[in-house]
């Protein structure tokens, strides 16, 4: 059955009991986690839960496509009940039955991972996280490996299958059940011809995918083609071709059919594609093979006369190099001269400068010394100017006295005069 991711309602999941508060290993055992890298060609184990919650299943971004076998989103005929919403990057699971078991396809960036669900008590997870896709493979015992070996004449049956695919679709079907058939009008120039893509039927068991294609020769020549070059590109991922039906030929102004398929992953596993990617084919012809061969002969000719001139000038400055070497060998010793001259000059002046020092000091000790032989002058002239001063002083109270004592002679000689005429 196709469940396709539509707006569910919140499905309230039975069964589920409130009792008295769990212990630790319960708790532990409710809140399993387990968490995987995406890598295609794995089959995944999850183990679901039942009566104590759900399972949360989350990829790295929007999911496209759920397809599920004994899952639905009522619970109704299936043994395990799936709440998703459109866009969304998780889903919910739960089982509805002991032991139950099933099978939920994935479609995630253009490409199918597949998840085989199994009931389980003790196992149970709360919490499933799918990492980015990585080209690293899960080392988990939870992994199931499944790539089919698919034998070369099965291959050529696939391509008869494919050509046939409409009549046995139409009378009997279940000769291509699970088969995915895509019709396309996807036309690829490559330069002298075209490419157009028609059809692209997926064989699930084989992990198979034949593409049937018509070769359009545009010129009026003959274009020869290698048949096991051809090649399908799906997002960043190329898929190189596990079988072809075709002519290696294109007659001039011709269109030719082609069939051929690409099986599992170059690493071996499986690469889940979908029929309807959004595919980008190749081929290589016999002129394009020989422009290639004489593209890389050029390149290398072109690569070993760069090599050349890349060692000629690596000799060239090889030789500069000695060149400037020696110079600056020589500039070095007269460097080195020079340094000699300078330190001597610095020893002479540091000897000049001793000698200055000294004599500067003894002429700091003799202005000093002139210094104390001045001051002790002053002191000597103010001591004079002192003495001078008092004398001074004294001859002019000596003056006054002796103007005094004249004064008062005359004064007494008069009065005596006066007294005498009297």
């Amino acid at each position: 059955m196709n469940l396709k991711i539509t707006g569910l309602a919140a499905v309230v999941l039975t069964g589920c009991l409130f009792a008295s508060e769990p212990a630790p290993e319960e708790i532990k055992m409710q809140n399993q986690y387990v968490e995987y890298r995406l890598a295609q060609g794995e089959i995944y184990r999850i183990y679901v839960k039942m009566n104590d919650g759900v399972t949360t299943v989350q990829f790295p971004s929007a999911i496209t496509e759920i397809a599920g076998k004994n899952v639905s989103a009522d619970g109704k005929g299936a043994d395990f009940i799936i709440q998703a919403q459109p866009g969304s990057y998780y889903f919910n699971l739960a089982a509805m039955k002991k032991g139950a078991s099933g099978t939920l396809t994935v479609t995630h960036n253009r490409k199918l991972y597949i998840l085989y669900l199994i009931q389980s008590d003790k196992e149970a997870y709360a919490s499933v996280v799918f990492g980015r896709e990585s080209n690293k493979k899960n080392l988990s015992g939870s992994v199931v490996t499944a790539t089919p070996k698919v034998t070369p004449a099965r291959l050529v049956s696939l391509i008869d299958l494919a050509k046939k695919y409409d009549v046995l679709a139409e009378n009997h079907p279940e000769t291509v059940a699970g088969c995915e058939r895509i019709k396309f009008k996807n036309r690829y120039r490559c330069g002298k011809f075209d490419i157009h893509l028609l059809d692209a039927t997926r064989f699930e068991e084989e992990d198979t995918v034949i593409f049937h294609v018509i070769l359009e020769n545009l010129t009026a020549e003959e274009i020869a083609y290698d048949k096991h070059s051809f090649s399908a590109h799906a997002g960043s991922s190329i898929y190189y071709m596990s079988v072809s039906d075709a002519s290696g030929l294109m007659p001039p102004k011709s269109k030719t059919h082609a069939w051929f398929g690409i099986t599992s992953t170059p690493e071996g596993g499986r690469n889940n594609l979908k029929a309807d990617n959004d595919w980008l084919l190749s081929l290589t012809t016999r002129e394009m093979h020989t422009s290639q061969l004489q593209s890389v002969a050029d390149k290398v000719k072109a690569e070993q006369e760069k090599a050349e001139s890349e060692r000629k000038k690596l000799l060239s400055k090889a030789k500069d190099a000695e060149k400037t070497i020696k110079n600056l060998h020589k500039l070095m010793e007269d460097i080195k001269l020079e340094q000699e001259k300078i330190d001597n000059e610095k020893s002479v002046l540091r000897q000049e400068r001793s000698e200055l020092d000294q004599a500067k000091k003894a002429l700091d000790q003799e202005k000093a010394e002139l210094k104390k032989e001045h001051e002790k002058s002053l002191d000597e002239i103010r001591a004079e100017k002192k003495n001078l001063q008092e004398a001074a002083g004294i001859m002019q109270t000596a003056n006054i006295l002796r103007k005094m004592r004249e004064d008062t002679r005359n004064a007494v000689k008069n009065m005596r005069e006066r007294s005498r005429k009297q």
